[in-house]
């Protein structure tokens, strides 16, 4: 529609637009622009009607939207000619067709952004009943909602629930070999199930027109935060790491969460493998680095007010991360060892993790009031010392990472560290070539 207007409005074009409608009694419709202001709109129609309308409206350019390729090539179904057809199905271009075919890449957060302040968007999800908001309320709404939408913009502008029920029952049928090769491929490829529903199209380089044609530069990817958590139990760390590595690639607003899930997943995995998961302290920390290779990984905690108690009740040799994705100030909580610098001697701390890709964030003392109350009540942990611990995805982020309002280390001890995702990657083995013989 959004074409259809600009060739109407901008260009002046006569437009007629023939789309499907799921609507009860609405059936296929039709909206025909002159180019001069004006629209027509019809409904419930058959392709006898669309034969008459077209016939009646002459030349126009033609824009068809909801329909199969075998629907929209029949010569009964009154679709053809028209110049774009706009399809979430698989379009398959044949050698002597001389159509394009182009892919519209997923919105990015800040695009929804601009859209979420320049409509009704805040009212008609629920969020709130006024747009009269403060400046710094629009961003905290849009992350939110994009957690659960992802870039699809009509799961953005449903309710909150809505998204959510919709993410759930399309990730309930996944197994996890489905996952393997749903959740991040490249070329553009679509399939009939449900998690198609979670899935968008993504170039790399959007100001590169010849992006938008060629399906070696399309990847899909579940780029809703809320579906990742609930396939990131059935999904291996590799394929976790794909997903992190390509939204760090185009800066998608999924970069965040992914970063954050694969962390969870390479603890969750650590004891098995024998091998810790190392957080690179930044020069100059009171430790060198922290290893997190704990027995339990435990995911609990359904809103802020049902996580608080599980630092109460949080055992020995446990990493604990809230299941409500929006649990403030900190993303983890895990016993852990600290190793000052040149030493293999270690201290046994609780590390009150804060997982980010940004190079800023506000350090809050009420809120470290609020855990440390909780973690006095612990009879196992209230002992043992404590640290807030920034954890980012390389050096470059932690070495120019600010906190800021952070408490001098006497107060509490605070430490910015890096969780590099290549520690991941299999290691590479020494080739040895025997060239003697040759």
């Amino acid at each position: 529609m959004l074409m259809a207007f600009y060739l109407a409005c901008i260009k002046k074009k006569k437009v007629l637009v023939i789309r499907r409608v799921k609507e009860v009694n609405t059936g296929i419709a039709v909206v025909f622009f002159d180019g001069q202001g004006s629209y027509s709109p019809q409904t419930n129609l058959s392709p006898d009607d669309l034969f008459a309308i077209r016939n009646q409206v002459g030349p126009a350019t033609v824009l068809v939207d909801g329909f199969r390729q075998d629907e929209a090539d029949s010569f009964t179904s009154g679709l053809l000619p028209f110049a774009c057809l706009a399809t979430s199905c698989q379009f398959d271009a044949k050698q002597d067709d001389n159509s394009q075919v182009v892919v519209l890449p997923a919105w990015r957060e800040a695009d929804l952004l601009e859209y979420a302040k320049s409509s009704e968007w805040v009212i008609e999800t629920g969020l709130r009943k006024t747009t009269q908001l403060k400046f710094s309320t629009w961003p905290k709404l849009v992350q939110e909602q994009y957690f659960y939408s992802g870039g699809s913009l009509r799961e953005f502008c449903r309710t909150r629930e809505d998204v959510k029920t919709r993410v759930v029952d399309a990730c309930a049928t996944v197994k996890d070999i489905q996952a393997f090769q749903l959740v991040y491929s490249y070329g553009g490829a679509k399939t009939e199930d449900q998690v198609d529903r979670i899935r968008r199209h993504y170039i790399a380089d959007c100001s590169m027109e010849e992006h938008y044609r060629k399906r070696s530069c399309w990847v899909l990817s579940v780029d809703s935060g809320y579906a990742l958590t609930k396939l990131g139990t059935i999904i291996d760390t590799d394929k976790q790491l794909s997903v992190y590595d390509f939204a760090k690639c185009i800066g998608g607003g999924f970069h965040g969460v992914a970063y954050e899930l694969l962390l969870h997943n390479a603890v969750r995995g650590a004891f098995t493998k024998g091998k810790p998961i190392v957080l690179k302290m930044r020069e100059g920390s009171k430790y060198e680095r922290i290893e997190i290779r704990v027995r339990h990984v435990v995911c609990i905690g359904e809103n802020e007010a049902a996580c608080y108690p599980c630092l109460s009740a949080l055992d020995k040799d446990t990493y604990w991360y809230p299941s409500y994705p929006f649990f403030p100030f900190i993303d983890a909580v895990t016993t852990c060892q600290a190793f000052p610098s040149g030493s293999e001697e270690f201290d046994t701390i609780v590390a009150y993790l804060q997982v980010t890709v940004a190079g800023e964030k506000k350090f809050k003392e009420g809120r470290l009031r609020r855990l440390n109350e909780e973690m006095d009540k612990n009879p196992l942990l209230k002992g043992m010392k404590r640290a807030f611990v920034v954890v980012g995805p390389n050096s470059s982020i932690c070495e120019g990472f600010i906190l800021h309002d952070a408490p001098v280390p006497t107060t509490f001890l605070t430490m910015v560290s890096c969780f590099d995702p290549e520690q991941l990657k299999p290691e590479k083995a020494d080739i040895h070539v025997d060239i003697s013989r040759a």
